[in-house]
């Protein structure tokens, strides 16, 4: 699972990465319970939905903090 200290030290690339990473997990966890294939840790489809949104959350997060950072130079610069 992804510390919290961890996803307050990335930037926005970075978490683009790991969400592309963990999207491809899921999509191989869900085919493996399509296939009815037993999983090694059942509950792992649920966790990693809760990283995603985990991720995401943060990356808006920082998305809004930089929004308003840009806001305030052009405020100066006026």
């Amino acid at each position: 699972m992804t510390r919290k200290k961890a996803v307050a030290i990335a930037s926005i690339n970075e978490i683009d990465a790991k969400v592309n990473e963990l999207k491809l997990e899921l999509a191989k966890e869900k085919g493996m319970l399509a296939s009815k294939t037993k999983s090694t840790n059942p509950s792992k489809k649920k966790t990693l939905k809760k990283q995603i949104a985990r991720l995401l959350t943060k990356k808006n997060q920082l998305l809004k903090i930089e929004e308003k950072k840009l806001n305030s130079i052009k405020k100066e610069v006026k």
